[in-house]
């Protein structure tokens, strides 16, 4: 048969000898040692075409799949997906934002996975009494998208009254991102559906509002973050600020009093959960999140909890063990207390954190950012 040069691989500058009527369906469905690179080829000619149905085309289809099995977490994958309009993708999406975190291509992956159809179902997810890790990571993503069905979904979150506590305050804080919504969230706050740390993590946003009747309601139903000197800016503005990891690492270790509770490496106490590789894990946002409003998002396994004994004492802490003998407790200095099951009188899980919920008034704001700035440089090595 006399060979040719299919023009496709002519506009990408590849020169490889096809039979003529050579198709590229013929190209994905050929399994030689090469599989990868002729994969990749195809994938790259589909790039630069328009108004190719991949997805009706069981080869081309193959093709593309394979070469994004090939990325793995490869963020460059969503650019094909978008273009290629490739469907059937939506829990592989939906996996990828969760294992970015909250950033820029996270948010890309989950609405892409919205737009083949998942909101309804990642909805119901969210909508758990005991949310797991996954749905945790879900909501921090959903909450930095800006379309209106994420939005609807995350305003139907607030109005159930069986969804947790945690979910509820991240749907806040997204709904605050978008000003059309902040009617409703004074609405919320009037009828009592916001839970406490909602309020103090959206307060600073809506009292800025533009809106007159917006900013007049909030500055009475939200009350105002502070530090030592001033009145706290809003989240957004915050995480824009440069601090200075040195004068925050003594802050670290001074004033702030997070090294009474935390681990960093080797140094400091194991209450709370551990900061050694915190600026891998947790986006700048978050971590601001978690120190203004530690009970927003309380981390598994810390969980605090109230004991009460039958000499009416009550210990507050993290639950160490829980047997049929005996319960221990670990308090916020980190001593471990054991109650043996016939002295108890009552154990009672709570909503709030061991961690203290004012210490940005132990510095001031520039002192915040600084503190952030040095948990920031916290990273896996």
């Amino acid at each position: 048969m006399k060979k040719s040069i299919h023009p496709l691989w002519f506009s990408l500058g590849i020169a490889i000898a096809i039979p003529v009527g050579y198709s590229l369906s013929v190209a994905a469905e050929e399994s030689t040692s090469d599989q990868s690179r002729r994969d990749r080829i195809v994938v790259e000619a589909l790039m630069r075409l328009d108004d190719v149905d991949v997805n009706a085309d069981p080869k081309l289809s193959q093709a593309v799949h394979r070469y994004l099995n090939q990325l793995n977490n490869d963020p460059s994958q969503l650019k094909v997906i978008q273009k290629l309009k490739i469907s059937g993708l939506s829990d592989k999406l939906v996996d990828l934002a969760v294992s970015w975190g909250a950033n820029t291509q996270s948010v890309q992956a989950m609405d892409l996975a919205i737009d083949q159809g998942s909101l309804p179902s990642l909805t119901n997810a969210l909508m758990a009494k005991v949310p797991d890790e996954r749905s945790l990571a879900i909501a921090k993503v959903l909450t930095l998208s800006n379309r209106k069905d994420v939005h609807e979904a995350l305003r139907s979150l607030i109005e159930n009254a069986d969804v947790s506590k945690v979910i509820k305050v991240d749907a806040a804080v997204g709904l605050a991102r978008n000003k059309a919504m902040h009617g409703k969230l004074i609405e919320f706050a009037k009828s009592n559906q916001l839970p406490a740390d909602a309020l103090t993590l959206i307060g600073a946003t809506l009292r800025n509002s533009e809106d007159a009747a917006i900013k007049s309601a909030a500055n009475e139903l939200f009350p105002a973050l502070k530090t030592s000197q001033t009145q706290l800016p809003p989240l957004e503005i915050l995480i824009k600020k440069n601090g200075n990891a040195a004068n925050g690492k003594a802050l670290y270790n001074g004033v702030a009093t997070c090294s009474q509770c935390h681990m960093v490496g080797t140094e400091g106490k194991n209450v709370g959960p551990g900061l050694t590789e915190i600026g891998s894990k947790l986006s700048k946002d978050a971590i601001y999140v978690s120190i203004l409003a530690p009970s927003a998002g309380i981390s598994h396994n810390y969980e605090s909890f109230a004991v009460r004994t039958d000499d009416d004492e009550t210990i507050i802490g993290l639950m160490v063990s829980d047997t049929a003998e005996s319960v221990t407790i670990k308090d916020a200095k980190g001593i471990e207390r054991t109650i043996p099951r016939k002295n108890l009188e009552e154990i009672k899980k709570q909503e709030k954190s061991l961690m203290p919920e004012n210490l940005q008034e132990t510095m001031n704001e520039q002192g915040l950012v600084d503190l952030v700035e040095y948990l920031m440089t916290l990273k896996k090595s």
